[in-house]
This record gives structure tokens, C-alpha cells and sequence, in this order.
């Protein structure tokens, strides 16, 4: 609204000195004031409407938006003290309820396994070390987990050999280089992804992946769990409000299954019905 007042301004100002009821138009210094205002808005306004999409990946940008967000409205010069009060507020507002979203393990992930971001966009060094550890960790129990079940199959098919003193020791030994070459596989894949070349931003990160599938099986299954995590609740609730649309007096005996499918229906891009 600001913005296209701004744009309209002179209309405006020509329609309110025809009228001799009409309110009075904005001085010269409260225009200035009203231009600094949106170029400290506009930053966020942009940041809101690009994490609350739902056809694309929302999570891994939270932390990208919340840097170039700063990035943006920091270095602002403003002279007017309105605007300069409303800049301090919004950099005091950012930091107290996003300063620690770097910490956030859902949101770390996310952003180091996109990409087009990885660890681009992160300021705390040690909320990025935390975050690779945490997909080294996930990488490593899922390896665990294959081993020990391909350990149960083959126990569960071996028969029975002679007795020997060295049985145990030749398990040690065979689990030892498991452990070994699953830590090797694990800590290549992961160094593979992190040193290759940042994508570029149009492109979609789950369609990188899964061009990524055969290469970095172990990181895929881990990125595709992430990336499709929502950035924040605004789908949800727009989901509902879609319902609420649908749902109503003279269709109020709707199932749960033709609900889904007319919802599923109306989400569907224009192209997919042509």
C-alpha cells in the first residue's frame, strides 16, 4: 500500500487540491519519511511471501532469507530519526526472534543439504559444524541399522560350524572393517557434495537430488527427508482456509476422501490440466 501510494503520489496530491474536503496530502518530509519506511519494509515483505510458498521447498531458505534479510535492511542509510527508530526496531525484532535459527537442526540441515545454498549462508561456524555432524550421524546409524540387519540374515542362514576360540575375534575383525568402510563411504559422500559447485538459485533442489541418487545414495534419503519439510505454518493454514471454502452449508456431508481429492485437485498447477 505504501509503495503504491508512493507511485501515485502527484495523482493523488492533483485529486486532493480539487476537493475542498479533502484530507490534507502529506508533506515533503513525511514523503521522505514514508520512502525510507518501505525501503525498510520491502525487504521483508520479500522474505515473507518466499518462505511462505508451498510449491517449492520453503525449509532450506529460512536461513538464506534471514541472512540476505539482514544483508538488506542493515546498511540502510536513513537520515529521518522515524525511520532510523523503525530500522533499529526491526534489526532489534530479527535478532531476538531469529538470531539463533541457525541452531535449529530441521532448518540446518535443510539449507547445508540444498544445493544451491550448503554452507553459504552461515554465520555461526559452530551451528554449521553441529549441522554436518548431525547428517554425518544419520548417515552413520543408517548405515548401522543396514549392517546390522544384513548381520541377522547372514547369521540367520549360516550353519553350524566346529568350535573355535577365535570366533569371536574374527567378528571383531569383520565388524571393525564395516565400521571402517562405512565411516570412509560416509565422510567421501558427504566431502563429494559439500566441494562440488553451489547450484544456481532457479534451479529445484529436489530435481538435483534426484540426478544425485546413484552418486550419493546414503545423502539422498536424508536430503529428500529435509527439503520437504515446510519453512513455516502459512501452507497449513492456507490449506485450511481452502477446506473451509469447500466445506460449507450445501456440501457439508463431504468425506474425508473426496475432501482430500478435491483439495489434491485445486492444488494442482494450471499447466497439468491442459
Amino acid at each position: 500500500m505504501i509503495e503504491r501510494f508512493l507511485e501515485l503520489r502527484t495523482v493523488v496530491s492533483n485529486i486532493i487540491i480539487r476537493h475542498k474536503n479533502a484530507p490534507p496530502m502529506l508533506t515533503a518530509s513525511e514523503l521522505s519519511v514514508l520512502s525510507s519506511v518501505l525501503q525498510i519494509l520491502r525487504p521483508i515483505e520479500t522474505a515473507t511471501k518466499e518462505v511462505s510458498g508451498d510449491k517449492y521447498c520453503t525449509s532450506s531458505k529460512v536461513i538464506p532469507l534471514i541472512h540476505c534479510l539482514l544483508l538488506k535492511v542493515k546498511p540502510l542509510k536513513v537520515e529521518e530519526s522515524r525511520a532510523q527508530e523503525l530500522q533499529s526496531l526491526v534489526l532489534k525484532e530479527i535478532d531476538k526472534r531469529m538470531g539463533a535459527i541457525e541452531r535449529v537442526t530441521p532448518f540446518a540441515v535443510a539449507t547445508i543439504l540444498d544445493p544451491r545454498f550448503k554452507k553459504m549462508h552461515f554465520t555461526d561456524s559452530l551451528a554449521c559444524f553441529m549441522a554436518v555432524s548431525k547428517i554425518k550421524e544419520i548417515m552413520k546409524s543408517r548405515v548401522q541399522n543396514e549392517t546390522e540387519e544384513s548381520d541377522s540374515s547372514d547369521n540367520f542362514e549360516k550353519p553350524e560350524e566346529k568350535f573355535s576360540l577365535w570366533d569371536d575375534h574374527h567378528k571383531l575383525v569383520h565388524k571393525s572393517w564395516k565400521t571402517a568402510k562405512s565411516d570412509d563411504s560416509i565422510s567421501d559422500e558427504l566431502s563429494i557434495y559439500l566441494r562440488s559447485p553451489v547450484a544456481r538459485l532457479s534451479e529445484n533442489p529436489l530435481e538435483i537430488w534426484n540426478d544425485l541418487k546413484i552418486q550419493l545414495p546414503k545423502l539422498h534419503s536424508i536430503a529428500y527427508k529435509y527439503l520437504t519439510m515446510v519453512g513455516t505454518s502459512v501452507p497449513s493454514e492456507r490449506l485450511f482456509s481452502k477446506a473451509a471454502q469447500v466445506v460449507n452449508q450445501q456440501r457439508n456431508r463431504l468425506k474425508g476422501k473426496r475432501l482430500n481429492k478435491l483439495l489434491f485437485l485445486q492444488s494442482l498447477p494450471k499447466e497439468h490440466w491442459k
